[in-house]
């Protein structure tokens, strides 16, 4: 108990020496502070006027102190002043009207044992609700100039020092606007807290910072960088005086929340004002684009990304000269969706870079700016695209130029192309391509294209021509001349067709004027079917066009399809055997022309078989969904069999087409409507034919064994062989006009004339038969003497008019002949 009772005793006693320590300790800072506080009141005004003559000692201009104050116990053991509504002006502000300083309330923290010695030492100086401007018209002049430079003198270990050791700022606005170069820095600082270190070489310092930038304009026309982004951080900044050097390096440092590594350095010697700044940061792509300048940020915002990208920024400049910094940018990008007006590339991967310098020597500006691309990768709606390298350039009027290469599944181009047009079923392509595009409003435009695209089994449908290809290789060849296409092939039942095309001044035609485009097509096929090749020149597509998935989509397929139909085609046609109906040719040859969805035929020539010929014009011109066609066709020693099969005995039923035989000659200018079927209207047709027979024969002949039955009841007349059969007919719709028809033949002649209806309703035909026997006619060798011989004796004279279910009836008479028109006016008179 005893030795618990002695421990007591000495706590207790050592509580009451320290208590007495403390108290002493106050009571020493209490008398310290008090004897300061009289000290300060006692020597105020010589303090105030050492103060002003220190500031005044170092500016060119004016200071003004509205009051001051002391802080107790603030600081101690230094002395703390406390200055209010602090002003200064320099010599020029009666000009410009911006003070360098105006200030709320200013802390200095002065040096005890200096003011004892009738000196001023400033050790800290704090800062509040304060503005700082930093002035430049654009005549040059500046309140800058308010500060003077320091002479240097040599050092001494005990001299005093008036450097400022410690910064602290408090809700201050700083300001830094040099109107001569463009240039405008303001910044809001909520609080910043510097410690300086003085150094031989200067001095260095930690920068705590806690600020919000209103502008970081190197280029006030441009726009600002990290304009309205708050910046919180640490900065070591140091000063070198040999160099006029301030270097910064950031830490721990933040801008808009997104960190950043900051290197830069600011020459502040006389007549240099370089600076550089290296910038470094993982960043989303719109916090970056929002980070920088207006004229940058405005094109980079029609992109996105969704990952953080690895970028860094380097701005090089000079704070005396008009006009932007040099800006670098580069930035990596790994397995991301890149967002754009046209869709999103995903799985995208590249290197990108900006530059406002691409050539030296022509300046920091848009027009010298560039975007590079190198080893772009991506998947663009499921193709893969491949860009090794790219530039768009000139930021004024931005030109990208560059490679392109993708390999792909055709099948894949219904994302891109309406399937309503051309819908593929199979096939590859491989795209090798340079390129050359105008940049309008960050879309493209008028891409330009010199390269290949091979196209391998590929089968598709093209719904415009209702044709399908299968298996069919495809070679573009993109030349600044033409386009050239290569190794198609086309095939439908026995139709076999090779095709190969060119586009002359293609790329410029394509978007500037399509109907002034002709594409000139040489088609070659061993096996052809007029009929169906003329259903697949003058079929259109007649259905309502659905609606495209996307904007993009519509424009691109939209634009297609327009060129399309109001391009022209030219197509050299050569054929080695040709089918029409039942009619055969061989070496058929024929140019087509296609206009605004017409068909225009010129020199067409069929080489027939055993010397026949066929040689025409035509044009085939769709109007209210039928085609309205107009042809001159030249038949020469044709099969006449096989011309009426071929245009289906042009609706007569009196007789077939085998019913009559020999070598067609004929001449004809024709026009008329074919349906939708392209089968002839025959109400359509108007036109003049002139033909001739020769060698041929009649073989049960229907309208012929009518009239034997009458007027040659002992002859057969069942098979009659001509030398020569003539006509010259008019046709009107349904009805032909004959206007003369001769038959010259071993059994009898025959003339007639009249009118024919392919209706059955009008036939109203005269039939002169000379009854003499004219088989031996042959003999007569001159044409007159031949022509007179034929009408000796008895000439018969009958009718052919229509009688029922479309047959024709035989009856004596003679066709009302027409009267010429200068005997009815003599009648008149």
């Amino acid at each position: 108990m005893k030795k618990l009772a002695d421990k007591a005793k000495v706590i207790r006693k050592t509580f009451k020496i320290i208590g007495i320590f403390f108290l002493s300790l106050f009571a020493l800072m209490l008398v310290s502070a008090i004897g300061l506080r009289i000290y300060f009141e006692k020597n105020k005004t010589e303090i105030v006027k050492k103060i002003n003559t220190q500031i005044n000692d170092n500016i060119l201009g004016e200071a003004k102190i509205g009051d001051i104050g002391y802080k107790f116990l603030v600081g101690f053991p230094n002395f703390t002043v406390v200055l209010k509504d602090v002003e200064l002006k320099d010599s020029l502000f009666a000009i410009h009207k911006r003070p360098v300083l105006k200030a709320g309330e200013i802390e200095v923290r002065l040096n005890v044992l200096s003011l004892l010695k009738k000196e001023v030492n400033i050790h800290k100086i704090v800062i509040h609700n304060a503005t700082i401007d930093l002035f430049k018209d654009k005549n040059g002049v500046s309140n800058s100039t308010i500060f003077k430079p320091k002479k240097k003198e040599p050092k001494k270990e005990s001299s005093t020092t008036t450097s400022i050791d410690e910064v602290v700022l408090k809700n201050v606005t700083f300001i830094s606007e040099n109107q001569k170069g463009n240039k405008l820095f303001h910044f809001q600082i909520e609080s910043l807290k510097s410690k300086i270190e003085y150094t031989d070489e200067g001095w260095k310092t930690k920068v705590n910072l806690k600020t919000f930038a209103k502008s970081l304009a190197f280029n006030v026309l441009r726009g600002s960088f990290v304009k309205d982004k708050s910046i919180e951080g640490k900065l070591a900044v140091d000063f070198s005086s040999e160099k006029n050097l301030i270097s910064v390096v950031t830490e721990d440092f933040e801008i808009g929340r997104d960190p950043f590594t900051i290197k830069a350095h600011f020459n502040i010697g006389k007549g240099n004002s370089l600076f550089d700044i290296d910038i470094r940061t993982k960043i989303l792509w719109n916090n970056a684009s929002n980070l920088l300048a207006n004229n940058i940020s405005s094109k980079l915002n029609k992109f996105a990304l969704k990952v953080p990208l690895a970028a860094s920024c380097v701005i090089k400049g000079d704070m005396s000269v008009v006009g932007d910094p040099e800006i670098v940018v580069n930035a990596v990008i790994k397995d991301d969706e890149l967002k754009t007006s046209y869709g999103a590339v995903k799985n995208c991967s590249f290197n990108g870079k900006f530059t406002n310098n691409y050539k030296n020597g022509l300046g920091c500006n848009d027009a010298n700016s560039a975007i590079i691309i190198t080893d772009f990768k991506g998947e663009y709606k499921e193709i893969p695209l491949e860009i090794p390298s790219a530039i768009i350039n000139n930021l004024e009027k931005p030109v990208a130029t560059g490679k392109f290469n993708s390999e792909y599944d055709v099948v894949k181009l219904k994302n891109l192309i309406n399937e309503n047009f051309i819908k593929f079923s199979a096939g590859t392509a491989k795209v090798n391509l340079d390129f050359k595009v105008d940049i309008v409003d960050l879309r493209l435009n008028k891409p330009r294209f010199t390269g290949a695209i091979a196209i391998k089994d590929a089968s598709f449908y093209y719904r415009p021509k209702n044709v399908t290809f299968q298996k069919t290789n495809i070679d573009l060849q993109f030349t600044q001349e033409a386009l050239l296409i290569k190794q198609i092939k086309y095939q439908r039942k026995q139709n076999i067709v090779f095709l190969e095309g060119r586009v002359d001044n293609f790329l410029n035609l394509y978007y500037d004027a399509p109907e002034k485009m002709i594409v000139n097509w040489k088609i070659y096929s061993p096996y052809l079917d007029v009929k169906q090749i003329v259903n697949v020149l003058s079929y259109h597509d007649k259905s309502t066009p659905t609606k495209r998935k996307t904007q993009s989509h519509s424009q691109s397929s939209d634009q297609f399809q327009n060129v399309f139909s109001k391009s022209q085609v030219n197509l050299d046609l050569a054929v080695d055997k040709m089918a029409f109906n039942k009619m055969l040719a061989n070496n058929f040859k024929i140019n087509i022309k296609m206009i605004n969805g017409g068909l225009y035929v010129k020199n067409g020539l069929i080489q027939g078989r055993n010397g026949s010929s066929l040689r025409f014009d035509a044009q085939l011109i769709p109007k209210n969904g039928l085609m309205h066609f107009k042809s001159n066709l030249k038949l020469n020693e044709g099969n006449i069999s096989n011309f009426l099969a071929s245009f289906n005995n042009f609706g007569i039923k009196s007789f077939g087409p085998n019913n009559i035989k020999g070598k067609l000659s004929l001449s004809a200018s024709l026009l008329g409507v074919l349906n939708a079927n392209n089968e002839l209207n025959k109400k359509s047709i108007i036109g003049n034919v002139n033909f001739q027979v020769k060698d041929g024969a009649l073989i049960n002949f229907q309208p012929i064994q009518k009239i034997g039955k009458i007027v040659f009841s002992n002859r057969d007349v069942s098979h009659i062989a001509f030398s020569d059969l003539y006509g010259i007919t008019t046709i009107k719709g349904e009805q032909i006009k004959v206007n003369e028809l001769k038959i010259t033949s071993n059994v009898l002649n025959i003339d007639v004339k009249g009118d024919y209806s392919l209706s059955h309703s009008g036939t109203n035909l005269g039939v002169r038969i000379p009854l003499r026997n004219p088989k031996e006619d042959y003999k007569i060798t001159d044409p007159k003497a031949r022509e007179t011989a034929r009408y000796k004796g008895i000439v018969v004279s009958v009718l052919v008019v229509d009688g029922k279910n479309g047959e024709t009836k035989i009856k004596l008479g003679k066709i009302a002949e027409e009267t010429p028109k200068e005997t009815q006016k003599a009648k008149k008179k």
